[in-house]
């Protein structure tokens, strides 16, 4: 079935990958070439690992480098900072160091490089590669999908699956050879991936690049739209959603009454009644109930509001020839019966002189 990501490394320049044997960070391109970065791949990782990574690193699967493919249409360009690197291209192993400067490998060659032996421990190398201006190209979006998905079924799936890792191959411009005894051995190994991961698995769902793993989702959609086979697995409405800043401008005002509905939409937990500290200025007992209002039909004290006349607390303040008089409802519930108010009545009382 169709893969869904395990993690999410978008828009990171420079992505750890199980667990920092393998790490890439990504740089300007110089002009002619489509993508550059510098990867470091180490043949260990010390210390306290999850059980699953140290499984993978002491197994014969543990990441040294891609596996044997080509490129249809691209130039691939390597350049040691540090370490040894070894290259396999058509058949021929190569030990590569600083020393050799950029050394490329021609489109259409057979290759693999790998973390050499005799690299105490780690590589790093530059990578980059020519543009060929189609949709489906060595480029960043491949690349990020690419070791994203590596790293998720390597870790989390226990293994590739054989569709998912051709449809992603063939966003990239790279394919996986046929044996080396089948005749036509690069003809069968792109269309395979062009039959297989492109167009059946398009149909069934897989696709090339995820959301999960891609920084500029943008031009990844449109490469995807230039297929009839996999146009339908990508949709528009994300870019019509709007910014956190835009959703909460869209919030209203005030929130809308919801006639007989209304208890349901609000937090209907009982409650301790908290009364207010009595409040005196020069002498005189102060209700400030009046300056919290809300105004009439509000949510809190205000006339027919919830904490105003006909609501649930704070009913009234009335004045009667110098005595403060103030009443409150609280909600009480009796076993067997439903919610019912009870008034209580509390009265400050201040007799003012004559």
């Amino acid at each position: 079935m169709p893969f869904v990501p395990y993690h999410n490394s978008a828009g990171q320049s420079k992505i750890v990958k199980f667990g920092g044997l393998l790490t890439t960070e990504f740089l300007e391109p110089p002009p002619g070439r489509c993508f550059l970065f510098r990867q470091t791949y180490r043949h260990n990782v010390e210390g306290p690992v999850p059980d699953n990574l140290r499984k993978l690193i002491n197994s014969s699967d543990r990441p040294k480098g891609p596996p044997p493919h080509f490129h249809q249409f691209q130039t691939e360009y390597f350049r040691v900072e540090s370490g040894v690197m070894g290259i396999n291209v058509d058949g021929q192993v190569k030990r590569v160091t600083a020393a050799d400067g950029e050394v490329s490998v021609k489109a259409g060659s057979v290759h693999n490089f790998f973390i050499h032996p005799d690299s105490e421990e780690s590589m790093t190398v530059y990578l980059s590669a020519s543009d060929s201006g189609m949709d489906y190209q060595l480029d960043r979006i491949f690349f990020e999908n690419w070791y994203g998905y590596w790293h998720d079924a390597l870790l989390h799936d226990g293994g590739l699956d054989w569709i998912q890792f051709l449809a992603i191959q063939d966003g990239g411009d790279a394919y996986t050879p046929a044996p080396a005894w089948c005749p036509f051995r690069r003809q069968v190994g792109y269309w395979t991936c062009v039959i297989v991961g492109r167009w059946i698995g398009g149909l069934l769902g897989y696709k090339p690049f995820f959301r999960e793993y891609t920084t500029d989702w943008d031009f990844a959609v449109a490469k995807m739209k230039g297929s009839f086979f996999q146009r339908h697995l990508v949709h528009d409405a994300y870019a019509a959603e709007k910014s956190w800043d835009e959703q909460v401008a869209l919030e209203a005002p005030s929130r809308p009454e919801n006639a007989e509905f209304e208890p349901w939409v609000q937090d209907m937990s009982p409650k301790a009644l908290t009364l207010p500290s009595p409040k005196y200025e020069r002498g005189v007992f102060v209700d400030d109930a009046g300056r919290r209002s809300n105004g009439i039909n509000g949510h809190s004290n205000g006339v027919n509001g919830h904490n105003g006349v006909n609501g649930h607390a704070n009913v009234s303040s009335l004045n009667f020839h110098g005595t403060q008089s103030r009443s409150y409802f609280m909600h009480s519930t009796f076993p067997g019966s439903s919610q019912a108010q009870c008034p209580v009545s509390l009265r400050y009382s201040r007799h003012h002189p004559a």
